[in-house]
């Protein structure tokens, strides 16, 4: 936070993310009012994840061009397409299909936007503060999840869905306003440019010569397919299993929320004192478990516990994994290496979302929930047994 730049940025950054989890709970509600169908819900998510396959190029074009005028360009997209979903809401012209459009264009701009976003950070800060800023760029994220559902939730209840897509597509323009105000290389870093495949191709080497770092994005990989689906679930639970309604669905979002931010303070904490590896073991494993147990409670305050102690564990994994690939990787790589830290958790999800959504609508939520992370309890407990992973540093 020393540094202006880095500071106006994150501000920007904080105030779009609680307009775009104020959104997530509006929209979800949405979907499942006018589907009631868990597959349907599922749906949205496989629709808004599968540009992110793509997510690799997204981070070569990081690497080649401006990342303040493309991030100019994606925040203005996304701010424009929140508009429509407010408008159309507002009108009652609202349908399933239309929604499923917007969320196909926000994830073909996704796949651009967050591994340039997320490459930014070290063009900010110091390189002596890049594990920090890293650190600092993933609160805002989660600092919104915690206020941006319970928000959500509120607003939702007392006023609908519109107001709830108005005030995400207003809430762009802080981060919109803060990139104005920024200056930023254009990205080559004094490296020959080469074709768009080499490039790619270089990127997923560096990866995969380096066996503990391989693991570790593998274990992002299983996190992001039969971990993190359960998200997805969400308003199912809040009505069917738990029934605590709207505000109780802002309620659970908010707590994952808490929990990430509890993730990321003691990541921070322990980050000098604990191997990276050896944190994302633990956290592999405090996630499943958690996760299971969630999957397996109908009382809202004990739902409400586990969800936090996953939100936690979870973001302990992803904030430590993306740190590794950080650190590891020269300036040159560094967009094209954090790509495929994006894509190990976005590429999975669209088919992630399908498979939650169509179990869920076979065995039930919880049981659909329970079989998926039992996938994630495995892998975490072999990660502790392979040494490349405990020595990474």
């Amino acid at each position: 936070m020393r540094s202006p730049i880095f500071r106006r940025y994150w501000v920007g950054a904080f105030l779009s993310f609680v307009g775009s989890w104020i959104q997530n709970v509006a929209q979800s509600w949405l979907v499942y009012d006018l589907t009631r169908s868990e597959f349907l819900l599922g749906m949205v998510g496989f629709v808004q994840g599968l540009p992110m396959l793509f997510a690799p190029v997204g981070g070569a074009l990081a690497d080649r061009w401006n990342r303040r005028q493309i991030l100019l360009i994606t925040q203005s997209l996304f701010a424009l397409s929140a508009l429509t979903l407010a408008v159309l809401t507002y009108t009652g012209l609202v349908r399933y299909e239309y929604i499923l459009a917007l969320v196909l264009l926000n994830g073909i701009v996704l796949a651009v936007d967050l591994p340039t976003r997320q490459s930014l950070v070290a063009y900010l800060v110091p390189r002596e503060d890049l594990a920090n800023g890293i650190a600092l760029n993933a609160a805002a994220f989660h600092t919104a999840r915690i206020l941006g559902p319970a928000l959500g939730g509120l607003l939702l209840e007392w006023a609908g869905p519109a107001p709830c897509f108005f005030i995400n597509a207003l809430s762009f323009g802080a981060i919109l306003l803060a990139l104005a105000t920024i200056r930023v290389q254009s990205a080559t870093d004094g490296q020959a440019q080469r074709g768009l495949i080499q490039s790619l191709r270089e990127g997923i080497e560096f990866v995969r010569v380096r066996r503990g770092l391989l693991l570790l994005w593998l274990n992002v990989l299983v996190l992001s397919m039969f971990g993190l689906p359960y998200l997805v679930l969400l308003p199912v639970f809040a009505e069917e299993v738990l029934q605590i309604g709207k505000t109780g669905l802002g309620q659970l979002y908010t707590f994952a929320g808490i929990g990430s931010l509890l993730g990321l303070l003691l990541t921070a904490r322990l980050g000098g004192e604990v191997p990276r590896g050896w944190l994302i073991i633990i956290a592999a494993n405090g996630f499943a478990w958690s996760v299971l147990g969630f999957s397996m409670v109908s009382h809202p305050s004990l739902a409400k516990g586990l969800i936090l102690l996953a939100g936690m564990f979870g973001i302990m994994q992803l904030v430590s994994t993306n740190t590794a690939l950080q650190t590891a990787a020269p300036d040159h790589l560094r967009g094209r290496v954090v790509s495929l830290h994006t894509w190990a958790i976005n590429a999975p999800a669209p088919f992630a979302s399908l498979m939650i959504g169509k179990l869920a609508q076979q065995w039930g939520a919880s049981a659909a929930v329970a079989g998926c992370v039992s996938v994630c309890i495995a892998f975490a407990v072999v990660l502790g047994f392979i040494k490349e992973v405990r020595r990474v540093g």
